[in-house]
């Protein structure tokens, strides 16, 4: 494909986006969430295309290539256990703080504001992490589809998400997430058609099985398990999510589009996850590309792909920016929305500025997972009981030390990937010990904590 076509490609999809938007009337309180008006329909959609962003044509591709089954059927599931616990949280938190927009929000009501600035930045840390990581993920797609650069695709998305959600912030994201999330399921159907009339069955089956899908052995457990701890920690601080379940019109929409967003997101992990063990199997040597490597990449076909890795990104790119800059303004500052569009520009900046220097788009999650891994119990135990700060805090700086006490006592420097800080096991995969550390430290010192003072 042609650059200059290319780049025309994504600039068009970017503005067909752009204009979804231009007639979106706004108020500042809008700027955050919406007055609980969302039905099921929109909010499943919602949900879907916020989690779907461009990682998930490298990540699970990623860890199938590293990993072996259960790695590939763990990352699927961890990509749908989030929607679990908003399920069961999501309506009992946002009955309790009914004028909420953040999960931080419902922290500062039961815990006081130092616990809610702990919570705010945890989340702030992951938020970050994952936006880097979807910019990360435009320079290593975009240009092996079309030969183009991804810095200059990131400063174009970066741009265009700014544009509408300066103007209409989360009432933008929300509007244009059903847009996206029926493109998104459209063309990932059709991509898949694709690839599967370019192979047989046969042959997929057989790569997959070189590539390690039927392979279930302990270290792969171990990492799958340590993942789907890890993602549900940390995606329950996404908080995206929770400006979407702030802004459902009842408990029935937030339950029902919590079952359709997750089913949606576990088969399409699934679906990519097995797709990067076919490319381990056929010997693609990048993990992040071993699906799209596979694909011959025709004109029409790389049409198809641009458009589709263009709608994966804004999805997400906007629901972090809004996300990150709402969590932030509302939470650590304490200012509105004007204030909030200053701070949108500036992550954008940041944002681009550090995805240039990522080599490695799983370990960016790792280590804000072990914050999130060792925060959440305390965040939703005994949801409905007023505490002050230090029984949030205590737990979690304790159970934090300790994991980082594990890594620095009994892990080998020497051939551990990942040191002291990124929580990886000797095969680069996440650290099934680091985060049960973390975790049972953490139920354990919250449990006991609240006993002895109460």
């Amino acid at each position: 494909m042609n650059n200059f076509l290319a780049y025309g490609v994504v600039l068009i999809t970017l503005l067909l986006i752009y204009l979804r938007t231009t007639k979106i009337q706004s108020s500042d309180s809008e700027y955050f969430v919406l007055n609980k008006t969302e039905g099921v329909f929109g909010l499943s959609l919602s949900f879907y295309a916020s989690g779907m962003g461009l990682w998930i044509l490298t990540s699970p591709a990623e860890v199938a290539w590293y990993g072996l089954g259960f790695d590939i059927y763990g990352y699927a599931l961890s990509a749908a256990t989030p929607f679990i616990l908003i399920y069961f949280f999501g309506p009992k938190i946002a009955s309790l703080t009914p004028d909420g927009a953040t999960l931080p929000q419902f922290i500062e009501k039961r815990y006081g504001s130092s616990a809610q600035k702990v919570v705010s930045i945890v989340a702030v840390l992951y938020m970050t992490a994952f936006l880097i990581a979807e910019f990360a993920s435009i320079n290593f797609i975009f240009p092996e589809i079309a030969k183009i650069s991804g810095l200059t695709i990131s400063v174009f998305v970066g741009f265009f998400t700014f544009l509408y959600l300066s103007k209409s912030g989360f009432k933008a994201s929300y509007i244009t997430d059903r847009f996206q999330g029926l493109g998104i399921i459209a063309l990932l159907s059709v991509l898949f058609a694709i690839w599967f009339s370019q192979n047989s069955i046969s042959d997929l089956i057989a790569y997959s099985q070189l590539g390690g899908i039927n392979s279930f052995e302990t270290f792969s457990f171990k990492s799958a398990l340590a993942v789907v701890v890890a993602v549900t920690a940390a995606e329950v601080f996404s908080q995206g999510y929770w400006q979407r379940t702030f802004s459902a019109e009842n408990t029935k929409s937030i339950k029902s589009a919590s079952v359709y967003a997750g089913l949606g997101c576990f088969i399409t992990v699934l679906l990519l996850g097995i797709a990067g063990a076919v490319g381990a199997g056929k010997g693609i040597e990048n993990p992040t590309l071993s699906f799209i490597q596979q694909l011959e990449l025709s004109t029409p076909m790389s049409f198809l792909l641009l458009v589709l890795c263009t709608l994966l990104v804004a999805s997400s790119v906007d629901t972090l920016e809004n996300a990150i800059s709402s969590t932030i303004s509302l939470d650590l500052v304490k200012k509105g929305a004007i204030e909030a569009r200053f701070i949108t520009a500036g992550i954008v900046v940041f944002s681009i500025f550090c995805s240039v220097y990522v080599s490695n788009i799983f370990n960016v999650f790792l280590v804000a997972d072990l914050f999130a891994v060792c925060l959440v119990f305390p965040t939703f135990y005994k949801l409905k009981n007023k505490s002050t700060g230090s029984y949030l805090l205590i737990p979690f700086l304790i159970s934090l030390t300790s994991a980082y006490s594990y890594r620095f006592i009994f892990i080998d420097m020497e051939i551990n990937p990942g040191g002291v800080f990124i929580p990886t096991d000797l095969y680069g995969l996440a650290d099934l010990n680091t985060f049960l550390v973390g975790l049972v430290t953490s139920i354990l010192v919250t449990v006991a904590y609240n006993k002895i003072t109460k």
